[in-house]
């Protein structure tokens, strides 16, 4: 049986939820909305047979869809998701949740009182890598954690064709829309949530964004493992940077690409040795994924994969960050969680 879903937002990501849901066998595109013209076009052009739509109340009214992809910039989720909601639609959601930690928590509530899932499109949760990286990590394959570190480094040009814009005038871009993906990675590699940050956030005098592009903190994960984690959108060089490398008492665990190449090396080996990994086409296979999961948590009625309160931890992780930048202090996550709302977090 094909579940029919309501595509929201026909941009870059939108054109890839499409292509997903295309391969999906149990599911289709049923109608679909974006405010653009040009987007329609493009969309009708492949999907001719798809109603499409400018705004979000016809195409509720003119269909009986059974769940939302929510492809859309962040800061109209919170009302896009209320008629969602009132509408009776499941919904999944691309991250951020919001750009306002109240708003966030606001759509997780609106989904609990109407009983509907909610998930939230961290994807790369589901890539091979991670998937087998978070397999040796919480397994202590190598012994005890002791400490970490986290280095992603993009000159990333966001006025490049095929990237979304509004990053380019966002508050805090390089959090919310990348370091986001990063500290979620952390917590779910790990096994284990984040106790206290502190944090730095800036901008460098040649960046084209308007707000900081650069993160550095300092995490402690429950246990008081440190993990230290940089992140900038503003680098000095074309050439990109990635390593992600947790020592432990017997070894250490070292990714060096962004969705590949991990490896490991006990304490006295000369050379690391290449993990393994199945083939996956990064953002495709993911999504794939997390959208099987979805389908099957509103068939079987189990919880929903990367769900509200769970993304919530992240979410409010990006923001204590935020305010430690702010006020030059660590944040304790349990005494942030309960000023914001979030002391019942699971």
């Amino acid at each position: 049986m094909m579940l029919d879903l309501l595509l929201i937002g026909l941009g870059t990501r939108g054109k890839m939820w499409a292509r997903v849901i295309d391969a999906a066998p149990s599911a289709r595109i049923a109608a679909a909305v974006d405010p653009d013209p040009a987007a329609r076009a493009a969309f009708s052009a492949t999907h001719g047979d798809v109603p499409v739509f400018a705004t979000l109340e016809p195409a509720l009214a003119g269909t009986t869809v059974k769940a939302a992809i929510l492809v859309t910039p962040p800061d109209g989720h919170l009302e896009q998701c209320r008629r969602l909601f009132a509408a009776g639609l499941p919904v999944l959601a691309e991250k951020p949740l919001a750009l306002d930690l109240a708003d966030a928590v606001q759509i997780v509530d609106l989904a609990e009182r109407a009983g509907l899932a909610l998930s939230v499109g961290l994807n790369f949760r589901y890539l091979p890598v991670y998937r087998e990286q978070r397999a040796h990590l919480t397994s202590e394959s190598l012994g005890r954690l002791g400490f970490g570190e986290f280095i992603y480094r993009r000159n990333r040009d966001g006025r490049r064709p095929g990237l979304n814009k509004y990053p380019l005038t966002m508050l805090q871009p390089m959090m919310l829309e990348q370091s986001i993906h990063h500290f979620d990675l952390i917590r779910f590699c790990y096994g284990r949530e984040i106790e206290s940050i502190s944090c730095r956030t800036w901008n460098p005098p040649w960046s084209m964004y308007a707000h900081d592009a650069n993160v550095q903190a300092l995490l402690t994960l429950e246990g008081g493992v440190p993990i230290n984690y940089f992140g900038t959108w503003s680098g000095g060089w074309n050439q990109p940077g990635f390593e992600w490398r947790s020592d432990s008492e017997d070894g250490v665990i070292v990714q060096r690409e962004l969705f590949s190449q991990l490896f490991t090396a006990r304490t006295a080996d000369a050379v690391l040795t290449e993990i393994p990994l199945a083939p996956a086409e990064p953002f495709f296979d993911d999504t794939a994924h997390l959208l099987r999961d979805f389908l099957d948590s509103l068939r079987l009625a189990t919880p929903p994969p990367c769900d509200g309160r769970d993304h919530l931890r992240t979410l409010a992780l990006c923001f204590a960050g935020i305010e430690s930048s702010a006020t030059g202090r660590s944040v304790t996550m349990a005494e942030f969680c309960a000023a914001n709302g979030l002391a019942t977090l699971p």
